[in-house]
């Protein structure tokens, strides 16, 4: 009779009930292979926030008509630093892909999702904003850019601030800020990394605190646009009111498509209303 050791089975990388690549989980770890974090949304940032600068001091030289090809060229070179610094963040730090380092999907369900909340946060920017008017006592100006002729109405005004705005501000605010933040809870200092499984308290503080910061973030980078004390108070509660909306979205989801969205219908209420009232 001869003994024969039963082959071993071959060790499933994942159990059927693991959820720790599903970023909509609350059991969620970051990959090993996603090594980008704040130091790729710092330079991001900085590059948006430098050509911002650079294009107000240029504007000042330059004449009437060249306004609207300036601001045209600063949609698509700032909204471009900041798609191609989580494009490189993505190829060179992490999978390479989009959709599997920032959740940029979509699925037929998002459009109904992003509907009701694009409306929903809409409605509740102008309840929050009311109270804060009579403090201010003011009326916000809108910040919309106003463009004269028809060419640079699409592009500046339609197509940058309902389409290429909300594309880009998600893929980076709830794509690689979002992320960057809860994966850096999860993980611990690069000299002090964590190697054991983080508890369930430091998983929810994780989660809450990215979506709290990347909120934050996302307001305070549209403040410089408004121009008296009403449209800051205004401008600022309603994207923060936005942002965390989309936030707790992509968290929920795992996708970006819900968001992205939202914010173009948020942006194209705002469009509505600035058009009919010209």
């Amino acid at each position: 009779m001869t003994n024969s050791t039963p082959p071993t089975p071959p060790i499933e990388a994942h159990s059927p009930t693991d959820t720790s690549d599903d970023y909509s989980s609350i059991d969620y770890r970051p990959a090993a292979v996603i090594r980008w974090g704040l130091p790729q949304f710092a330079i991001g940032l900085g590059l948006f926030v430098g050509i911002i600068v650079a294009v107000n001091l240029l504007s000042l030289f330059l004449p009437t008509w060249a306004q609207s090809p300036l601001l045209f060229a600063a949609i698509i070179i700032g909204y471009g630093a900041l798609f191609l610094t989580a494009l490189r963040a993505a190829r060179s730090r992490g999978s390479g892909s989009l959709a599997e380092d920032f959740g940029l999907r979509f699925r037929p369900v998002d459009l109904a999702i992003g509907l009701g909340v694009g409306i929903a946060a809409k409605i509740v920017g102008f309840i929050v904003a009311i109270p804060l008017l009579r403090l201010t006592g003011g009326a916000p100006a809108s910040n919309v850019p106003v463009q004269s002729e028809l060419l640079w109405i699409i592009l500046n005004t339609v197509v940058a601030t309902a389409l290429v705005a909300p594309l880009v501000e998600e893929l980076f605010f709830r794509g690689l800020l979002l992320r960057a933040i809860r994966n850096g809870i999860l993980r611990g200092r690069a000299s002090r990394p964590r190697t054991a499984q983080p508890s369930a308290a430091r998983a929810r503080g994780a989660l809450l605190t990215s979506v709290l910061i990347s909120s934050v973030a996302f307001m305070a980078l549209h403040l410089y646009q408004a121009r008296d004390l009403a449209t800051l108070v205004v401008l600022g509660s309603a994207t923060l009111i936005l942002g965390l909306a989309n936030a707790a979205l992509a968290t929920r989801t795992g996708r970006l498509g819900p968001g992205i969205v939202a914010h173009m219908v948020f942006n194209g209420v705002a469009l509505v209303g600035f058009f009919t009232t010209r």
